[in-house]
């Protein structure tokens, strides 16, 4: 009976500490997925969770005391303060925002419906700003909103000498980097006048790979395959070949 006891209580305890260490879990790392709408009808059942939203980031500098961005769903209007007046400051929203308000419409600039993971503020009624707010932990992307960033920077380099399909462009694979961001291989196709060994037009075929930061930039792009490449591997981030058979 004394060795059935002190079993009892060994699984007794050890299932306390499994709960215990749940329920710490939870609370610490537990990201509910909710919408904007749920946290802004009920914002008092949410203060203190970290949940997941989506939408799009709009830049509200506009507002003398409100905050410099928010989170906004388009369809059903609604949205929650991202950080406070100046922004949040773990991660640096710009690159994500797909809107301008200007006190009265909403100009779009970009196309990125974002995924944000963060804890959830209840301030309350205030002037010129919504009553809740989000501290910023995490932007998560979608395929398209990393298209996004890649067709934005390609159009900033030699790419945008030659004619390409830019919504072609196809995302193979994503790999998390060990410092943050992303490592992503995309293939894409330009076509130019002139072809290099013959004359006619010049049908190419690109695999790229490219780092993309914690604040959605791209920090480095190199071009490792192409139809006319040979060897060579090309620099698209400060344009000239790094490696090229001699």
């Amino acid at each position: 009976m004394h060795w059935q006891r002190l079993t009892f209580i060994s699984v007794v305890v050890a299932f306390s500490i499994l709960a215990a260490g749940f329920l710490l879990y939870s609370s610490v790392y537990y990201v509910r997925d909710v919408s904007i709408k749920d946290v802004v009808s009920d914002p008092r059942t949410f203060d203190g969770v970290r949940v997941r939203l989506h939408g799009y980031v709009v830049d509200t500098s506009v507002y003398m005391f409100g905050p410099k961005y928010v989170l906004r769903n388009l369809e059903e209007k609604t949205e929650l303060a991202l950080g406070g007046k100046g922004g949040p400051t773990k991660v640096n929203l710009e690159p994500y925002v797909s809107f301008v308000f200007d006190g009265e419409n909403y100009t779009r600039t970009r196309d990125i419906n974002a995924s944000i993971v963060g804890i959830v503020h209840y301030i309350g009624l205030v002037m010129d700003a919504p009553p809740v707010s989000l501290e910023v932990e995490e932007i998560e992307l979608p395929i398209d909103a990393l298209k996004t960033i890649l067709i934005e920077f390609l159009r900033t380099t030699d790419v945008s000498k030659v004619v390409m399909n830019y919504e072609a462009i196809e995302i193979e694979e994503i790999y998390s980097h060990k410092s943050g961001g992303s490592v992503i291989i995309a293939e894409y196709t330009t076509s130019s006048a002139i072809h290099p060994y013959f004359m006619a037009e010049a049908i190419e075929h690109h695999r790229a790979v490219f780092t993309i930061n914690e604040n959605g930039q791209v920090e480095s792009a190199f071009c490792v395959w192409g139809s006319f490449h040979g060897n060579g591997v090309w620099d698209l981030v400060n344009q000239k070949w790094i490696q090229k058979e001699t």
